[in-house]
């Protein structure tokens, strides 16, 4: 591949080229992404410029995505929304494919004839939780990419935080930032705003 595409298997961090505003039609390391091989239950997403493979989720990962597509489904079923993960969305802004661990996305966008790719235009809120691996990049080259992408509602569960945070983000400005955030500890309630204008309880999201 001319040296223009870099793996990196968790838990080892990647090589970094930064390649921002890179035109993914292009590209082979897109091309690389989409004919990439990968052992059952990884995922592969392109950030900053390499490709970054990350291992099957553990079980109170998947509790907490759970638990929260408890309280979205219900409000997104009014807004004619669908709540799901492994979706797979372009980021053109800043040319990279990542796959969020839960999309709140139209069922018109999914019925759009089209296999695995959504764009970030047709994506209304992403969720991230943490770990050991991923939660430096969830932090921070997710909240500026995901902020340039002006994906409206950006949620990080981290579970690393102490005993536990969620962070909400909201108003992006397109230049990486978001406008306005709210940090809550496990065990508090949480509000999501507009469109959802619900609150999130994190009660059951640590054992007690």
């Amino acid at each position: 591949m001319g040296g223009l595409t870099m793996v990196a298997v968790e838990p080892v961090e990647p090589i970094i080229e930064e390649r921002s505003g890179i035109d993914p039609e292009d590209d082979r390391l897109w091309e690389t992404w989409e004919h990439l091989k990968l052992p059952p239950g990884s995922r592969a997403e392109i950030l900053r410029g390499a490709i970054v493979v990350s291992p099957s989720p553990m079980n109170l990962h998947n509790l907490l995505f759970a638990l929260l597509v408890e309280q979205l489904v219900p409000k997104a079923k009014k807004l004619g929304w669908a709540i799901t993960n492994t979706e797979s969305i372009r980021l053109h802004s800043t040319g990279e494919a990542v796959i969020p661990d839960l999309v709140a996305a139209p069922k018109k966008a999914l019925y759009s004839g089209k296999e695995w790719l959504l764009n970030a235009d047709e994506v209304e809120l992403v969720v991230e939780i943490t770990s050991a691996s991923t939660r430096d990049r969830d932090l921070t080259w997710k909240l500026e990419s995901y902020g340039k992408a002006q994906i409206p509602i950006y949620v990080i569960v981290d579970r690393l935080d102490g005993d536990g945070t969620v962070t909400v983000y909201h108003e992006p400005d397109g230049d990486g930032k978001y406008k306005l955030h709210q940090t809550v500890g496990f065990g508090t309630k949480l509000w999501l705003p507009e469109p959802f204008d619900i609150e999130i309880d994190t009660s059951e999201f640590t054992e007690e």
